[in-house]
């Protein structure tokens, strides 16, 4: 018989969670074993390659390989061969330059020996004023001494006449083109006339070109006549002026057009060492054409008096 007051205690085992453990470390140790055979795989071929494929190999990655070296040195003569074709066509165009002016020089000395052997017709005639440009040689026939044309028509004074004859051989035995330019001062025609100074200055610049075709001019040397008006007065501050009454002959070279508008080429004043004196007593030079072309001789009205 069990006494009351007697406890008694039951044991029973603990129970403990078992976690199950993955394989994701079989994994980290597959690719560890895989990258240690790929090393050593490396290694073994590195050892079986000779000294000397090491050495080119090293050279390649430095930049000092042969192979670099001879790409290198053939840039480099490429390269040189550009400049020094680059530089032939310079000293060409130089060359041609000093060509050029050296035939603008002797131009210019044959119309100086013409006005000395002809000094008493020039001392009849309008001076001759002559510059050198970059344009060329410019002949200008001024009224600096007495009327060249007839007052408002393009017949040309006898003295006026036989210079421009005169001059038509030695232009004609030059190499260049001959432009032949008419210019008037700004008196003008009565208002409605149908006749201007656009026609007036092509006539007389027409009537000019006649006169050197009759004194030797080959009719290929005319490259251009062209009639201005008013608009290239010789002398701005008095539009009045008969120097503004003029003919202007243009020895000159026509350039070629270049394929690049960026090409540059040598011009005329690279070449000469002094300065040449031009536009003496002149301003720049600034031509302003008309839309109206001008009109030729033989479809000209006949010419009407300028007003006083």
């Amino acid at each position: 018989m069990n006494k009351p007051d007697q406890v008694q205690f039951i044991r029973q085992p603990r129970r403990r969670d078992r976690t199950r453990h993955g394989g994701s470390w079989k994994i980290a140790y597959a690719d560890f074993v895989t990258a240690m055979m790929v090393f050593f795989l490396i290694m073994w071929i590195v050892s079986m390659i000779p000294q000397s494929q090491k050495d080119n190999i090293a050279d390649y990655f430095k930049g000092t390989s042969q192979s670099n070296i001879d790409q290198a040195s053939t840039n480099k003569i490429a390269s040189g061969a550009a400049s020094d074709k680059k530089e032939d066509v310079v000293l060409d165009e130089i060359e041609q330059a000093k060509q050029y002016v050296e035939r603008m020089k002797e131009l210019r000395n044959e119309i100086e020996s013409f006005i000395k052997e002809n000094s008493a017709l020039m001392n009849n005639s309008n001076e001759l004023i002559i510059e050198e440009g970059p344009d060329g040689l410019t002949i200008t026939l001024a009224e600096n001494k007495k009327p060249m044309f007839l007052l408002g028509g393009s017949t040309l004074e006898a003295t006026t006449a036989q210079v421009l004859q005169k001059l038509g051989k030695p232009l004609s035995q030059s190499n260049f083109k001959v432009k032949v330019e008419g210019h008037t001062d700004s008196s003008g025609y009565r208002p409605g006339a149908t006749y201007s100074n656009w026609e007036l200055s092509a006539d007389r610049a027409n009537a000019a070109r006649r006169e050197l075709l009759a004194g030797g001019l080959a009719e290929d040397k005319i490259s251009e006549v062209v009639g201005y008006a008013d608009r290239d007065l010789y002398v701005k501050d008095d539009p009045r002026s008969g120097l503004n009454r003029r003919i202007t002959i243009t020895a000159f070279t026509p350039k070629p057009l270049k394929p690049n508008a960026s090409d540059k080429s040598i011009s005329v004043e690279e070449v000469i060492e002094n300065p040449v004196k031009m536009n003496a007593g002149k301003d720049s030079k600034a031509v302003g054409k008309s839309d109206s072309s001008p009109v030729p001789t033989s479809l000209a009205p006949a010419p009407k008096a300028k007003t006083p």
